[in-house]
């Protein structure tokens, strides 16, 4: 349907309508015609029918008084609305079913047409069986066959040799093949009449061949022809080269029903496997083949399981029918079997055949218990089966349908072993043989060089679980295994032998402090090791030792227990073996060897001030002034050498310190001049503290750095105090006609102050501006040329209205330059407008100087900030708290108002929008 035309009055209608549902609402946007066509056609609801429908609930839409509409009047336009709109979906949904089942019959026509062919639709129906829903998980022992794929079907294009077993029909294509003196090879097609023709020298014979098997034909045409042909007995052969196809009508319980196209050479189990096999609960023991010729054929898969040969005596001939009845007798077994599964069981068969087709007992069965749960006389019974009873023998267990029958599994641990662990060749668990005594079990394990035979002790678990212990002499019963120790061992015994290093504490000594190798030392239990030999062990003493050694005794079992041996005659105990000092080390003592240095106290002397090295410094004997300040690096150039001043403590034993202080004068090639100095120096004692002063009138020249768009760039020296930026500028010839001083940048290193806001425009026009500040040390300032541009960066819509290749990261774009204008409207004019994410109150203007200005609250309107050559527009993001806190407060006009009718107001409201077309 398409709208021409829509009245004011209806556009007045809406909006007053849409005034009455809404609340707070202070802003109503503009609405189109277009928006009207637009949800009128998205709708599809004629305007017409509309007009119609409404006007047998007794509204008049072109009289309606909006203002004054009751509740009633909008409940009942609402409720037509709906109703309409859900029957043009109805409608439109009954459609595509129609499109949908035309679509459907046109396949079932071609499906038909597919079936009607001969040889060449076979592929056809594969492909469309192949199609259809899953196949079922296997559930009873047999129809895996079927359900993967294990039996197929042989396709005319499988190279397949025939069995002799095949029975010849029409439209079979026979190979001759005769080879000795002569050679023939022919093919033959047999004739709808049975007949082929058979050349020869006589012309050429015919021989009937229909419905002999493939065997028996090549016996029958081989006596003909050796009648023609010399050969011998290997020299000929028959073969059948492509099979007719035959039409087999499957039924019953399989899971695709109806008529096979098949190759002659697939078997009956073949045809099962184009049908997808049998259901569950279709039959897989008396599978029914009858005959075109009336033979009614039973079928086995279990049959074809145990030997797969058995097929080659079973074929197919055109018009066949296999029909597969219900299973009769489902048996469930589980357990320790090696195949747990369902099996159908036939007459005559019972416990035997059933753990016969389940591949026989697991090897941990229970075979006394097999249990059996039937069900009798509407009740669940179990019967236990030994199956002793029925093993070796004629006897059989019948099986009723539906029985379980469980095979239990052995889960006791054995019993017949004892244990030997400990200090063995090989411990763990030894088989108790009959008679086995305690020195069998010993030697069966093997002992060690390290193995104790003195006391070990048997374990053994009596009837009631507890434990006992016997004590056992092993040595003696090694020796004579006739002992009344040499016990009989029962089940479970565990014997222990220990290793010999149980009983012993394994102790060590430790050697430290001023020896050439310092570690520990196993003791020496025959305890000839003494306070010399353990330093010798140790490597002997290092040059830093002293005469005095400390032996530390501990006793790991009792730390609080500690003693010390200290000897201070070292040199006369290594001279000296037998000196009464050179004690006896004893388990787990730690001999320390002091160094000389230890007591030895370090002393130092300290430099500071304007030396390049201040520090401490060792002291050293004999250390002068000059000594220390050539380590110190020297004087720095700020350096007063005429005021250094040296502190130093006098220590008298028993006495309180006391600090003196000495004023040196130096030249710069460290000579002391000060009076009482020798030959030039001043010797240090340990502990000084040397103070070189800086000189406070010294002061390295000062400068400022230009750069940019000045005709004179680089840096310039401070050649007076209180010199300004406009000095500066004017002594580098002034700024070039590219300059752009409004986007001069200061930056002042001095105390890391960093960038400084400045208006160059301003101070050179006004030198008495207060941005013509003092230029300090160090200070930086740098002119840019002119910039023509701006920039706009941040949440804008710029990528609805700008081309990608001109947009960089964050949304920046940069624009020309419009004088007297405000930020908002650069953002509208340029870059689309602000984003719906887009925080109002982070709209910031940063002009080229660095300076940054926001938005400011008018008494109507916000005020945006101006926009100057070369500044940067940046527009913030709202918080997720400012969007969820919108989203709970606001009405989103946009979105209410935005692409379409229905999602500016409701229903209601839609239907109001509806007016008579003018004509």
């Amino acid at each position: 349907m398409i709208l021409t035309r829509i009245s004011i009055r209806v556009i007045c209608i809406v909006v007053l309508s849409f005034l009455s549902l809404v609340t707070h609402a202070q802003i109503f946007p503009q609405i189109t015609k277009e928006d009207v066509v637009k949800e009128l056609e998205k709708r599809n609801l004629d305007v017409d029918e509309v007009e119609q429908a409404l006007l047998e609930e007794g509204i008049d839409i072109n009289t309606l008084d909006v203002e004054n509409i009751t509740s009633e009047d909008r409940l009942t336009i609402q409720r037509v609305i709906l109703e309409m709109t859900a029957k043009a979906k109805e409608d439109e949904k009954q459609k595509e079913d129609e499109a949908s089942e035309e679509e459907s019959d046109d396949d079932l026509d071609d499906t038909e047409a597919i079936i009607n062919e001969e040889v060449d639709s076979l592929e056809a129906i594969l492909l469309l069986e192949e199609q259809e829903e899953e196949i079922p998980e296997v559930t009873i022992y047999g129809q895996e066959l079927f359900r993967r794929n294990i039996i197929k079907v042989l396709d005319k294009n499988d190279e397949i040799n025939a069995p002799d077993s095949y029975v010849l029909g029409p439209g079979d294509k026979l190979v001759l093949s005769i080879w000795g003196r002569v050679s023939v090879e022919r093919e033959y097609v047999i004739r709808p009449d049975g007949y082929i023709n058979v050349d020869n020298n006589n012309g050429n014979t015919r021989i009937f061949l229909k419905g002999l098997t493939l065997g028996d034909a090549r016996d029958k045409i081989k006596k003909t022809l050796q009648r023609q042909y010399s050969f011998n007995e290997g020299q000929f052969n028959l073969a059948l080269n492509f099979s007719r196809t035959v039409k087999v009508s499957v039924l019953g319980e399989v899971i695709k029903l109806g008529v096979k196209v098949l190759p002659a050479f697939n078997s009956p189990f073949n045809a099962l496997a184009a049908a997808g096999g049998t259901t569950d609960i279709g039959s897989l023991r008396k599978i029914l083949l009858q005959k075109n010729s009336g033979d009614l054929v039973v079928l086995d898969v279990y049959e074809l399981l145990k030997d797969p040969s058995s097929r080659n005596r079973y074929y197919l001939e055109d018009n066949d029918l296999i029909i597969v009845p219900a299973s009769q007798n489902i048996i469930t077994l589980e357990g320790a079997v090696k195949r747990p599964l369902k099996y159908e069981l036939i007459d005559g068969e019972g416990i035997k055949e059933l753990l016969e087709y389940a591949g026989g007992f697991a090897e941990n069965a229970y075979k006394k218990k097999i249990q059996v749960r039937r069900f009798i006389d509407d009740d669940q019974k179990i019967i236990d089966i030994d199956w002793r009873d029925y093993s070796g023998n004629s006897k059989n267990f019948p099986l009723l349908n539906g029985d379980f029958v469980i095979v239990e599994a052995i889960d006791s641990e054995p019993t017949n072993f004892v244990e030997v662990i400990g200090e063995v060749k090989k411990e763990g668990i030894i088989e108790r043989s009959a008679g086995m005594r305690v020195s069998d079990a010993v030697l069966k394990a093997g002992l060690t060089e390290n193995s104790s035979t003195n006391l070990v002790y048997l374990t053994r678990t009596n009837d009631d679980g507890t434990i006992s212990y016997e004590k056992l002499y092993l040595n003696e019963i090694l020796s004579d295994k006739s002992v009344s120790q040499n016990i009989f061992l029962k089940n479970k015994d565990k014997i222990e032998i220990w290793s010999k290093e149980r009983f012993i504490d394994n102790a060590e000594i430790t050697v430290s402090g001023s020896v050439r190798s310092e570690g520990k030392f196993p003791f020496d239990a025959s305890r000839s090791i003494r306070l010399r030999d353990a330093i010798l062990l140790a490597g002997g003493l290092r040059r830093d030792a002293s005469d005095i050694a400390i032996i530390h005794r501990n006793d790991p079992l009792n730390p609080q227990s500690k003693s010390y041996k200290t000897v201070d005659n070292l040199e006369e105990i290594l001279s000296s073996p037998d000196n009464e000092y050179n004690y006896i080390m004893e388990p787990f003592d730690s001999l320390v060897v002091e160094s000389k240095d230890v007591f030895i106290e370090e002393s130092f002397v300290r430099i500071e001030g304007a030396v390049n090295r201040p520090g401490s410094y060792q002291y050293g004997e004999g250390i002068t002034i000059r000594d220390l300040m050539i380590l110190a690096g020297g004087f720095r150039l700020a350096a007063s050498t005429n005021n250094i001043e040296v502190s130093r403590v006098i220590m008298i034993n028993n006495e309180p310190t006391k600090s003196v202080v000495a004023n040196l004068e130096m030249n710069r090639d460290f000579d002391v001049l000060s009076k009482g100095a020798i030959d030039g120096s001043y010797k240090l004692e340990p502990y000084d503290n040397i103070s070189v002063r800086y000189n406070k009138d010294f002061e390295l020249q000062k400068r400022v750095f230009l750069k940019g768009e000045v005709e004179v760039p680089g840096p310039y020296a401070v050649w007076k105090s209180n010199l300004r930026i406009s000095d500066v500028i004017e002594r580098a010839g002034g700024l070039t006609e590219e300059a752009f001083p409004a986007g001069a940048t200061l930056i002042r290193m001095e105390e890391e102050v960093g960038p400084i806001v400045i208006k160059l425009d301003e101070i050179m026009t006004n030198p008495n501006s207060e941005f013509n500040f003092i230029v300090k040390n160090g200070d930086e300032i740098f002119i840019p040329k002119i910039s023509e541009f701006v920039t706009i960066k941040g949440a804008t819509r710029v990528r609805e209205v700008v081309s990608e290749d001109a947009i960089e990261v964050g949304n920046e774009i940069r624009v020309p330059f419009h004088k007297n204008k405000d930020a908002l409207f650069y953002i509208n004019e340029f870059a689309g407008g602000l984003d719906e994410k887009a925080d109002k109150k982070k709209i910031l203007v940063r002009y080229a100087n660095g300076e940054i200005k926001r938005p400011k609250n008018g008494l109507f309107v916000k005020k945006y900030p101006k926009v100057l050559q070369g500044s940067t527009i940046t527009v913030g993001y709202k918080t997720e708290e400012q969007e969820e806190q919108e989203k709970k407060t606001d009405v989103d006009w946009t979105q209410l108002l935005g692409d379409s009718v229905s999602q500016a107001m409701s229903i209601l409201t839609l239907i109001l929008l509806i007016s008579r077309l003018d004509d």
